[in-house]
Formats: C-alpha cells, structure tokens, sequence
C-alpha cells in the first residue's frame, strides 16, 4: 500500500490552481515562507508561531491539494473552502484568546472540544492528501487506542490495557498544549525544514541544480571510460541533494537531464532508471540539507545540527562509495560505452558559475563558527540571493525571487501536515 501510494504522489504531483484561487494560493506560500524568515530576525512566541504556520499550511494544502489525485483542476470546490474556512476558525481561536486558553488545557470548554476535534480531523485529511492514507490509518489507530484502553482488558489485552481517556483529555493534550499536534514534530517542521526548503527553492530558482548537473557531467562525462555517465549521474546526485533533500525532487531533476545520456552509454533501461533513483535518493544523507529525520534527530537528541552534519558525512559518503562501485561493476558487466554528447570542460563549467557553491560552503562556516543553525541558513539563503546577480540569467529580480519563496512555502507542505500528525 506504501509503495503504491508513493508512485501515485510521484507520477501525479499537485495541481496548479489557475485564477483568483492561484493567485491566493501564490501568495500564501510565498508569505509562509516570508514569515519563516522573519521568525529568524524576530522575536516570535514558540506556540502563537507553531499555530500561526500550521493555519498556512492547512489553508494552502487545501486550496492546492484536491480530494482525489487526478487532473489538474481549474477551480477550488466548496468544500474545500469550508475545510479552509474550519481550519482558519479552529487556529485563530486560541491566538484570539491565547492567555486563557493555555490554562484550560485541563478543562477545556464545549467551543475548545468542538474546534479540537475538528482540528485533528483537518489534520488528518491534509495528510491523507500531501503523503496518502499509511500515517493517518496509524494515528486513528492510537486515538481509537487512547478512546478504548479500558475495553482491551475484557478482551484478554490486559498488559495494553488502560484506563481510557476521553475527549476533554486527548482534545487537551493534542490541541492546547506543545505535547499533540504543536509538538516537536511540528516545531521541526517550522524552523529547520521550511528554512532549508526556501533555500533549496532560492538555489533552484538560481540556477545552481542546472550548474551542478552540467558540473557533474563535466566532471565525470567527458572521460573516455563506459562507467563515466554513471559517475557524472551519481556525483550530480551527491551534489543536487546537498540543494533539495528530497529523493524524489532530486530523482526527477537527474532523470530529466541524465537520460539520455545513460542510454547512449548503451546502459538498458531497467538499469539506467537504478541508476537514477539510486543517485537520486541519497539526497536525504547528503548534507548540509538532508531528510527531515536529520532535523527532528537534532531536536530529540537535543544536539546541534552541526553535530549531525558531521555524523551524517561518513554514512552519505559510503553510500556514494557503493553507488560508484555497482556502476563500475554494473558498466564492465554490460560493456558500456562512452556517452557521444557535447559537455563543456570543468573549467569552463566552474567559471560560469562556480560562485553556486557559496551558499553551501557558507552554511557549514557559520556553523562551525557557532551561528545557530537558523540564522546560518537564513544568512545563507541571503547570500544566494546577492550572488545570483553575479549573472544576468541566474538574478534573482523580483518576479523570479518570489516565484522561489513561493515554490518554498508549498514544498513544505507534506511535511508540515506530516509531522502534525506525527504529534498525534
């Protein structure tokens, strides 16, 4: 079901929403990912800014996401501006009446019940949508578990059994605390992930994910070995997943250009597309953005991120090792050739953009220097932003640099409701 549900969400990514709505939709991502970068610089009250960022999330997933996967529409239907509608009524009552209601976590009213409860149901739906039906399952199955503790004893379960929670206390816990929904989960969500989203998104819109393909290609693809447009694949999978941090987006940026390449190499199709995928994947070991597990690791562990970066370099790099050894085995065993294209020399290819490495040098010297790792991402983000005028084609004018922060915003979209649910 897993598996299934993954090559559904990849073959069919979320629709682009056209007309007014679109409009709406834009702008919401781009303000969630302004306000992102605003809560580095400000000071932001850690729940207000939880509930503030989950209400975007939810709003924006429901305007973008439909009900059903299939073809792009044209329009919202209205129940998904009721859905939007219950979200924004559910959020903005506690920020409306923020001191009060963290006390009544404990004794929460029939108007906290009524929006908590339909909160979480939001919440699951928006999951349900950005990442399919596996982890909502899950979640009901431990709220039925939190609902029907007393009954697992008559049933022979008495070493699971408990005493039962009812609504007052599980809609307490997961709505009016930081312990359910607006727990570390989410909390990761909106601080590491989403500031490492903008980035990638402002590196892409820059140019950089093209640059280090063809620096890739450069670099390995002008060699005269069968194997070399396998290693430009796995080497440009190394280095686009140091930008993106997601196997999918980093599988389907290679696949688009690298292709065609494998398959003059005389590479068959069932192996070509390993290949991809192998390189590709390996984008949430390879630092400095990684997977959110990297992020939500840091925060249990209660550890830097640097710390992690650090550990994450020798199991990124074995990974990479392997994936260069099973080329090399797999190019003599298939009697690969040298792939006929036109690739530019390295130095030509670092000349006309080199200065994309900036950025990612800059995230690990700010940290090692002792920046937290937000404002290090945040000044990093800046610096991709200045150095893309180093071109005319890469600069980041207005139009473009808000076409980035929109991308930002909906592409922490499944991890946002995600790690709400995990909160559950």
């Amino acid at each position: 079901l897993a598996q299934r549900q993954a090559r559904v969400l990849m073959e069919s990514p979320p629709p682009t929403i056209a007309g007014a709505a679109g409009r709406l939709a834009t702008a919401l991502a781009a303000g969630l990912a302004l306000y992102a970068l605003y809560w580095v610089v400000a000071v932001v009250q850690p729940q207000g800014y939880r509930l503030r960022f989950l209400l975007g999330c939810l709003v924006l997933t429901f305007i973008v996401y439909p009900f059903r996967r299939g073809p792009a529409r044209t329009r919202v239907p209205v129940v998904d501006w009721v859905f939007a509608l219950v979200a924004i009524a559910a959020i903005v009552w506690p920020l409306a009446d923020f001191n009060e209601f963290i006390y009544r976590a404990t004794e929460p009213t029939v108007t906290d019940l009524v929006l908590g409860s339909a909160l979480i149901a939001l919440v699951l739906e928006a999951t349900r949508r950005t990442s399919g039906a596996v982890l909502p399952i899950t979640a009901l199955g431990f709220l039925a578990y939190a609902w029907v503790g007393p009954f697992l004893d008559l049933v022979g379960l008495s070493i699971v059994a408990h005493r039962g929670y009812g609504l007052d206390r599980i809609v307490g816990t997961l709505y009016m605390t930081l312990e359910g929904i607006f727990g570390v989960p989410l909390d990761v969500a909106s601080t590491y992930i989403i500031l490492f989203t903008v980035f990638g998104a402002v590196l892409e819109h820059s140019g950089a994910s093209r640059f280090l393909l063809d620096w890739s290609r450069a670099a390995f693809g002008r060699s005269q070995s069968g194997a070399a447009a396998g290693r430009a694949v796995a080497l440009a999978g190394g280095l686009l997943g140091t930008v993106s941090g997601s196997g999918v987006a980093t599988t389907v940026m290679l696949g688009s250009v690298s292709w065609p390449m494998l398959r003059r190499a005389g590479y068959p199709s069932d192996t070509a597309g390993a290949v991809l995928s192998a390189a590709g994947i390996g984008a949430i070991l390879a630092p400095p953005t990684m997977g959110a597990a990297a992020f939500i690791i840091a925060e249990f562990l209660k550890i830097s991120y640097l710390q992690v970066l650090l550990m994450a370099i020798v199991p990124a790099l074995l990974y990479y090792l392997s994936v260069f050894l099973m080329i090399e085995a797999d190019s003599r065993r298939l009697g690969t050739k040298p792939a006929e294209v036109a690739i530019a020399t390295l130095s030509d290819v670092t000349r006309r953009g080199g200065w994309h490495f900036l950025p990612l040098i800059a995230i690990g010297v700010l940290l090692a220097a002792g920046v937290s790792t937000f404002r290090a991402v945040f000044w990093a983000t800046l610096l991709a932003i200045g150095v893309s005028f180093l071109r005319r084609d890469t600069a980041l004018w207005p139009r473009r640099l808000f076409a980035a922060l929109d991308a930002g915003g909906r592409g922490v979209l499944p991890v946002a409701a995600t790690t709400a649910t995990a909160g559950i």
